[in-house]
């Protein structure tokens, strides 16, 4: 996997829409917020077009994509926001621009998609990380921080039971005990699940898997698991780190603890829970593709995340 080259003072990050439509207050926080860093925001057209429920075409939200990796001049490209329309550009992203063109790209929710095209076909190592437009953003200084330090480089980490502070103080909690260790991947739990059966299905083998939705009830997260089993998505997975879970689970429904414990127990791989990323506030970041080393026990859990 290669990694990209950290951002420098000054240097251009573009902002784009590839999924919903950004809203225009939102949009000018998130440029301000990235001026703030010390870089240059650099809005393109899909940050300000509008399709239903798309940020313009298919056609102009790939374009973005595609120009921003392209560009010399561009040094990060950074999601503003999710909602739905990933998908629709797998077969429209020019992936030798991309593989030639090694740079910084962040983003979660619907943008998991595109981290694991640009993974997997490009070889490039993406951030899984807070988008500076979405409702969870604008004010926790924790997620503010986790995307400056995605954008800055300070990629390795180490998170424990202790209430490491990289985790926003949340203690790692032990689902099912082991040792596991591989590449991360994985995001939003909905987004991996549809990937199965297509071209672009999430590969886990020899992988550390990360999961993260809101607003799914406990049998559609149960069901997408099971889904994801039956497909052969979860097949030579080395671990699972399970993240938050905002808005799931109605009063009647099944704790999601619960379901998710039920839904993994026959993978027999260490399972860690408890992290904070993705549509949680406070949110920190992953490295997709990057090595994690995690142990899962009662007595105690950990994640080491390695720049080598």
């Amino acid at each position: 996997m290669t990694l990209p080259a950290p951002l420098q003072k000054g240097d251009m990050v573009a902002l784009v829409a590839p999924c919903a439509p950004v809203l225009p207050e939102r949009l000018a926080f998130a440029a301000e917020f990235i001026a703030r860093l010390g870089y240059v925001p650099v809005i393109y057209p899909s940050c300000t077009a509008r399709q239903g429920f798309l940020a313009g075409s298919d056609e102009l939200r790939a374009g973005d994509l595609n120009s921003a990796f392209a560009n010399p001049d561009i040094r990060a490209i950074v999601v503003v926001r999710g909602g739905y329309g990933g998908a629709r550009l797998a077969d429209l992203l020019d992936y030798d621009a991309i593989r030639a063109n090694p740079k910084i790209f962040t983003g979660f929710s619907d943008a998991t998609v595109l981290h694991i095209l640009i993974n997997q076909r490009c070889g490039l190592v993406t951030f899984h990380a807070p988008m500076p437009a979405a409702a969870n953003f604008r004010d926790d200084e924790f997620t503010h921080n986790s995307l400056a330090d995605a954008l800055a480089g300070n990629w390795a980490a180490a998170y424990d039971s202790s209430h490491s502070e990289r985790n926003a103080g949340v203690p790692l909690e032990c689902v099912f005990e082991g040792r596991g260790e591989g590449l991360l991947t994985g995001g939003n739990l909905t987004i991996v699940a549809h990937t199965a059966g297509t071209p672009y299905q999430l590969d886990c083998r020899e992988k550390i898997l990360f999961l993260e939705d809101v607003g799914e009830y406990a049998y559609a997260i149960d069901r997408a698991v099971l889904h994801m089993r039956h497909s052969g998505i979860l097949d030579g997975c080395r671990g699972i780190i399970i993240g938050t879970w905002q808005d799931c689970a109605a009063p009647s429904d099944m704790p999601i603890a619960m379901t998710l414990r039920n839904a993994f127990a026959p993978l027999h791989i260490p399972v860690i829970s408890g992290f904070q990323c993705g549509h949680s506030v406070p949110s920190t970041f992953l490295p997709m593709g990057m090595r994690a080393v995690m142990n899962a026990s009662h007595y105690g859990c950990s994640i080491a995340i390695q720049d080598e």
